[in-house]
């Protein structure tokens, strides 16, 4: 197979750096953030705004291209391509020199050293592509794909792959990550991982090998997929020494770093706490992969108090050392929430996303059922809110380290009744009421009305009932969350994830959305029941 890629956009991702450049030319306000095509019309509607976006361009791609990063994905996609004995090859129309740029900087230059600086490319044939050629315009690039023979061709730009040129028997992707070419008529991508489960499936026993080879561990007895969890991809392999290790592979995530929270995170909490979670190993993070001590368990089907009190042990110990130097610069846990006015944003978020869907039974329920209990629950939240502070952060003081997707959910019970914790990839700091309430309401726990109770005595033993106005005003609110967590399967974005971690579900959409509204529904009685009851309290 012969791969052809383009460059610009399709590879390499300019938005910060057109972000970067924006305001260097003043052309936009500091505080203004967006996407490449929204700054784009922005700054063309000002005076000589085509002028004005042709030298952006220019610079962008040349002095400010280290304001730029790779797409999330595509270093693994080049990765088992080489691996696979597969040709990869960028063709790029790009100028030599940018647009009244009167330094004149090589933008080809430019490129190939911003590629070199990752394991893309290098000048004597180290990296993981076999060629780049760059040409000055598209009918050239397009000539050059035909003297190449490339069996596909994946490019952001559909007037490249729909030119009458274009060479009939290579198949076209295009890389449309802002779904902004609906109408166009070809195979489209959304991201990287998009392409290699496209063009690449499985992982087979070569890549799955290379990839522990690339961690620094030698799988004598082969690595083979185990049942992940529903975003990241596990493999398990096997040693002769029986010192087993899980390699897990992290999906691209624009806003959280997955892989720092889980492998940084509990590299830090071995080296204070030495409790029971996964023991880190390695990591590549260019391709965005980490190997951990192997865990032998079973799942937790049915928690008791006992199983509680382990879990309230670690997040004591976390408590404990949350002060130490090592933590003070960790980052947020993933959505976390530091006053109310955060929650009621979340939530306007994922129903904004979910709506974008355009899925008539799911906008049925969100208009008709979920948006006047939100509003209701919005007014009381405010209402009672501690001090009137509905918009008051928390203080760094009053936060804690949370393992937020924290839960018998991902924890397995060893023979001896000692429970490990196995999923940190949304840790970091965050409002102690949040990791209470998402403890309580976890979809992928069936706790008691009992167990919830002894949850809550437990935690706010440790955090302080000074905890209780705020977490009276918000549980609600972040019930409400769970709702639309809950509804996630309705998002290409996230069931393209969950097709990647788990192929099995790929012709069962349909069935786990009704299911799904099926359960957000159930959990909005819920929390309109125990509104009067006021679960949580345990006396």
């Amino acid at each position: 197979m012969i791969i052809g890629i383009d460059l610009d956009n399709t590879v390499i991702d300019y938005t910060e750096a057109f972000l970067f450049g924006a305001r260097q030319l003043k052309l936009i306000p500091k505080e203004w953030t967006g996407k490449k095509l929204k700054l784009k019309s922005l700054v063309q509607s000002l005076s000589e705004g085509e002028l004005q976006w042709q030298k952006l361009q220019g610079q962008v791609y040349g002095q400010w291209i280290q304001h730029a990063k790779l797409y999330a994905g595509v270093i693994r996609f080049l990765f088992r391509c080489r691996h696979r004995g597969w040709e990869t090859v960028v063709v790029s129309h790009k100028t030599e020199f940018g647009h009244f740029d009167h330094e004149k900087i090589s933008l080809r230059n430019s490129a190939k050293e911003f590629l070199s600086y990752g394991p893309i490319w290098g000048p004597d044939g180290e990296g993981l592509l076999n060629d780049i050629k760059f040409e000055s315009t598209r009918e050239q690039k397009i000539q050059v794909i035909k003297h190449l023979q490339c069996d596909v061709f994946i490019d952001d730009l559909p007037e490249i792959l729909e030119n009458n040129n274009f060479p009939v028997d290579c198949r076209r992707i295009l890389f449309d990550p802002e779904k902004q070419h609906k109408k166009a008529a070809m195979e489209k991508v959304h991201s990287w991982d998009n392409v290699s489960a496209l063009l690449l499936g499985e992982w087979n026993a070569i890549e799955l090998n290379a990839l522990a080879e690339s961690c620094g561990l030698s799988p004598e007895r082969g690595v083979k997929a185990v049942s992940g969890g529903g975003n990241s991809r596990v493999y398990k392999g096997f040693t002769i020494s029986e010192n087993d290790f899980a390699i897990k592979i992290y999906p691209p995530d624009s806003a959280h770093d997955r892989l720092r929270s889980e492998f940084d995170g509990l590299s830090l909490i071995h080296t204070f706490c030495t409790l029971n979670t996964p023991e880190p190993l390695s990591v590549n993070r260019s391709l965005e992969v980490a190997a951990f001590r192997w865990v032998e368990g079973k799942l937790i089907k049915n928690p008791e108090s006992t199983d509680i009190d382990q879990a309230v042990e670690l997040l004591s110990s976390l408590q404990q050392y949350r002060h130490q130097n090592e933590f003070k610069t960790f980052p947020f846990a993933s959505a976390a929430c530091l006053s109310g006015r955060q929650i009621e944003q979340q939530l306007k978020l994922r129903v904004d996303r979910l709506l974008a869907e355009n899925n008539e039974s799911l906008k049925n329920f969100l208009n008709k059922e979920f948006e006047s209990f939100v509003k209701t629950m919005l007014e009381r939240a405010i209402a009672l809110w501690p001090n009137q502070g509905f918009d008051m952060e928390i203080t760094r003081n009053q936060q804690i380290l949370s393992p937020s997707d924290f839960g018998f959910h991902n924890a397995l019970k060893n023979v001896n009744g000692s429970i490990v914790f196995i999923d940190f990839e949304y840790f970091g700091w965050d409002d102690p009421v949040k990791l209470l309430c998402d403890f309580a309401f976890h979809p992928g726990m069936e706790l008691s009305v009992a167990m919830k109770k002894y949850w809550f005595k437990a935690t706010l033993k440790l955090y302080g009932e000074e905890l209780l106005p705020r977490l009276h005003s918000s549980w609600p609110l972040y019930g409400l969350c769970w709702v639309l967590i809950i509804l996630n399967e309705f998002r290409s974005d996230i069931w393209d994830r969950r097709r990647a971690a788990d192929p099995s579900l790929e012709n069962s959409r349909k069935d786990v959305q009704l299911l799904q509204l099926k359960r957000a529904r159930q959990l909005i009685k819920f929390i309109d029941h125990y509104i009067r009851f006021f679960f949580y309290r345990f006396s």
